[in-house]
């Protein structure tokens, strides 16, 4: 253990803390900086409400920069030198490379730190500074997109694919940002830990009072987000009571032993049982992400970020900076509706970086291919995004030629709502567990369990000769998973 503090560079000031309650004192700090956050936030929407846009961006970032150096000591140095070197490209780079440029120079520069970590750092080390770069990476490189778009605009060069492209319509900017804007947008407190990710339209509107519905602060009653951040706040807690609870029941680290062929596991857990048991541990992992998302998106809310308009009843809704539906993830029918539910403004950003950028042939390999990159190297992450992304097409293939069948009648309806939703929780659970037990041998243990089974099924669904028309349904389709939630506001943290 000597080792793990030895490596950790935040503040060990509540160390007496971590050894009562039996956390690393990582995640005690990420707490306690979060908890802090949620109290601070309250300040944006009282005191400061009618300050100047100028204080308020100070504000935001002064408390980020406390925020990150207590979390992680001298590597928060990465968290101003990455908006630096970004900031400085911005200035210089033509407009119509300065997407791609800051793109490649933002994944080089977070690739060389996640690599560093999985060389370097101890198993026990749980967060770390790749987390609030991961989220500044997305921020840069959307602002990049959206300066790029903007100004190809004015020249009528637009090379935007798609004419519909929510990134375009909803982060329109119209000129560089100042210093203080700049800064302030990268390391503002209230997502700096674990996202979302908000895009700078909406945090600028945040700042100097405008409202999504398009009334100002001054000119209107804002409504109060109270509700909506208790409601996440209490979800957050038991999400992190239920992680509690149930982490030394069913540690994902027990998979390792299948590497084993003398274990018990190897010997006498069937196949169904083990995943049964990979269905709860991966559940027990999401509680820590359901935890992070669902408190920070209780930070912006707090601070007035995220409001987003009215429902038909008139009740306000504060859903715009939402990175999570859990309901909508646990209980989707598809593999299209839970990724589209999971991590949600990250696939906006992946999206509007990504999706609609290029040739439109390959779209859904460059979302992958980014998406694996940006989380890091670990040969789990790709195995996941290999699985997804069969399992994502054949999905959808084996959708348009079954559904139909069960249409005719409710009693049929209802039994293909149940087979589809078991089926999408049996290949979540078998795409996902990789993804958790990062290391490649325990993560190939695990599929040959199954023989491989769902790859060749998912492979072989690949062949199902596509309709008429079926190109273009095919990737309209697609779009869908990135436009089900059209807010253009995670990052994703980085807990293992």
């Amino acid at each position: 253990m000597s080792a793990y503090y030895d490596y950790y560079d935040g503040s060990k000031l509540f160390l007496f803390i971590s050894h009562r309650l039996g956390l690393p004192i990582d995640l005690v700090n990420f707490l306690i900086a979060q908890l802090a956050a949620l109290c601070l936030a309250r300040l944006f929407r009282k005191p400061l409400r009618l300050a100047s846009p100028e204080f308020r961006h100070s504000v935001c970032l002064i408390i980020g920069l406390i925020m990150g150096y207590f979390c992680f000591g001298k590597q928060s140095i990465h968290m101003s030198v990455l908006p630096m070197l970004n900031y400085t490209l911005l200035r210089v780079v033509p407009h119509h490379h300065m997407g791609n440029v800051i793109l490649a120079t933002s994944m080089i520069y977070l690739s060389c730190l996640h690599l560093h970590r999985q060389i370097y750092h101890t198993a026990d080390y749980s967060l770390d500074i790749t987390g609030p770069l991961m989220v500044i990476t997305q921020r840069v490189t959307s602002l990049a997109y959206a300066l790029q778009d903007s100004y190809s605009e004015k020249k009528g060069t637009n090379a935007t694919p798609s004419s519909e492209s929510t990134c375009v319509k909803l982060a329109r900017i119209d000129k560089t940002p100042s210093p203080l804007e700049y800064f302030a947008y990268m390391l503002a407190f209230q997502t700096l830990m674990c996202g979302p990710v908000v895009f700078y339209a909406d945090y600028i509107k945040f700042i100097e009072g405008g409202r999504v519905d398009g009334e100002d602060k001054l000119s209107g009653s804002e409504p109060s987000p109270r509700r909506a951040v208790f409601y996440k706040v209490f979800g957050s807690v038991s999400a992190a009571v239920l992680y509690l609870s149930l982490a030394k029941k069913y540690p994902i680290t027990v998979f390792e032993e299948l590497t084993d062929p003398g274990s018990e596991m190897s010997r006498s857990w069937s196949a169904l049982y083990l995943l049964w048991y990979a269905y709860l541990s991966t559940l027990v992992v999401r509680c820590k992400y359901y935890h992070a998302w669902l408190l920070s998106e209780a930070i912006c809310n707090n601070s007035g970020m995220g409001f987003n308009g009215y429902d038909t009843d008139g009740t306000p809704k504060w859903d715009k900076m939402s990175n999570i539906d859990v309901f909508g993830f646990e209980f989707s029918q598809n593999f299209r509706t839970a990724v589209a539910s999971w991590n949600k403004n990250t696939n906006t950003w992946l999206r509007g970086v990504a999706y609609e950028r290029g040739n439109a042939a390959w779209r859904t390999t460059r979302v992958y291919a980014l998406s694996a990159v940006w989380h890091g190297f670990h040969p789990g992450y790709y195995l996941t995004f290999f699985a997804g992304g069969i399992f994502t097409v054949a999905a959808r293939k084996i959708r348009k030629v079954a559904r139909p069948m069960f249409l005719g009648s409710r009693p049929k309806k209802v039994f293909y709502d149940v087979v589809t939703f078991l089926t999408t929780r049996v290949c979540m659970t078998y795409a996902t567990v990789p993804f958790v037990l990062l290391h490649l041998t325990p993560s190939l243990a695990f599929y040959g369990k199954f023989y491989y089974s769902l790859h060749f099924i998912a492979l072989g669904a690949l062949l199902i000769p596509e309709k008429r028309g079926g190109k273009e349904n095919s990737d309209t389709s697609l779009k869908s998973s990135y436009s089900r939630n059209t807010p253009v506001t995670n990052g994703d943290m980085k807990i293992k």
